[in-house]
């Protein structure tokens, strides 16, 4: 099997990628955008991170509490109004917000790059309105969740479409974490350049930190572990969760990452072999998903599913792990590293299955992860932006 390249070629111009994210640097569940900055840094790529403009992360640092990003290529501006307290996107509240954020994060851009040498990576339709005020060159949509992801209530996804439609207007091209994802903006702008570059992981660094720490105190003892490390949101299956805990009375369940609040959270809290933990810091990660026998990803079968590509399933497979999930986009890319199940009855025969340790099937998972790390990713990315910009 032949190796990602771990190296970005040389920076031969002046070209910053600026990534205008979802989230603030430290969210708790770390992805794409964050590992793809880290690699870009690592290698002397200039790179920023603009974190999202968060009243919540502003308050943070106005009292002190918010951690630190120092030495991180990291961006902060002036927060808006929360998106989930707008009636539109009208609302006079987001407009007047949104407009001291632009011109406040367009100062602290010019202090230190050169917009017209810069590319904006906008992860979200979100930031549309920042972008009418921000004269970047080159814009390219970094579409990697189905667009109902990005819209914190229901009353807003007809903004976030318009958004989302003024962006791809805008964008000299795009790229897509899954393939559904690229043929959806293909049939709403043709001609549009696409790069497919899924997700990945730093597997030596995961390995290593998995290797460095103890098993964690809270992560229970006594029976096979069946564990989930992420956000524990709309997208969840809690009625197939619900059967799959009822058919293995002889697992422990654990959940590891932050929730909505979902009714099926409190009454699963109540089964003997379910532990909810919450959120952990990144860092620790790796500690929790060595101490699972089995990994899952337990998603409704919807849009959302079927157009994502979890960082789990790479940071999963790094340390060899069994991984049973619900169809995901691009499934077969995973080739024989996924058991893919539609139904309790399924998902809980595929977990009885994979309690059994394979060392030579392990092994290939590892192998796959190692072949697709974020630095393989950041350097197709810086490539695809390069071309866009004529070299």
């Amino acid at each position: 099997m032949t190796r990602s390249p771990s190296h970005l070629p040389p920076n031969h111009s002046t070209l910053t990628l600026v990534s205008l994210a979802a989230v603030p640097w430290h969210f708790p569940l770390v992805g794409r955008t964050r590992m793809l900055t880290e690699a870009w840094h690592a290698h002397g790529q200039p790179c920023l991170f603009v974190e999202s403009p968060s009243l919540r992360t502003f308050a943070q640092r106005l009292t002190l509490r918010a951690p630190s990003v120092a030495g991180a290529p990291v961006v902060r501006t002036l927060p808006v109004w929360p998106l989930r307290w707008c009636r539109g996107p009208q609302d006079w509240r987001l407009t007047r917000s949104a407009g001291w954020s632009a011109a406040a994060l367009l100062k602290a851009l010019r202090r230190r790059v050169d917009l017209e040498q810069a590319a904006a990576l906008v992860v979200t339709p979100a930031w549309t309105p920042w972008l009418r005020k921000l004269p970047f060159r080159t814009v390219i949509y970094d579409c990697i969740d189905e667009l109902s992801v990005h819209v914190p209530a229901p009353r807003l996804a007809g903004a976030f479409r318009e958004w989302e439609d003024e962006l791809l207007q805008r964008a000299a091209g795009a790229v897509v974490s899954a393939e559904r994802l690229g043929a959806d903006l293909r049939e709403r702008k043709p001609g549009l350049p696409i790069r497919l570059i899924r997700n990945g992981v730093d597997a030596a660094a995961f390995q290593g930190r998995a290797a460095a720490a103890p098993r964690p105190v809270d992560v229970p003892t006594g029976r096979p572990i069946i564990g989930f490390v992420g956000a524990l949101y709309s997208w969840i299956d809690w009625e197939l969760i619900s059967g799959v805990i009822r058919r293995l009375p002889e697992c422990q369940f654990v959940f590891v990452g932050p929730d909505d609040g979902n009714d099926a959270i409190a009454a699963l809290r109540a089964r003997p072999n379910v532990v909810f933990l919450g959120p952990r810091p990144y860092e620790l990660v790796p500690a929790y998903v060595k101490a699972f026998d089995v990994c899952w990803i337990p998603f409704r079968q919807d849009e959302v599913a079927l157009s994502a590509n979890p960082v789990k399933a790479y940071e999963y497979l790094s340390l060899g792990k069994p991984v049973v999930s619900t169809p995901i986009a691009d499934a077969e890319s995973f080739g024989d590293c996924l058991a893919i199940v539609k139904t309790p009855d399924e998902a809980a025969d595929a977990l009885r299955a994979a309690m059994h340790p394979d060392a030579a099937v392990a092994a290939r998972r590892v192998a796959f992860a190692s072949d697709n790390t974020w630095q393989a990713r950041a350097k197709a990315y810086l490539e695809f932006t390069r071309a866009l910009r004529g070299g």
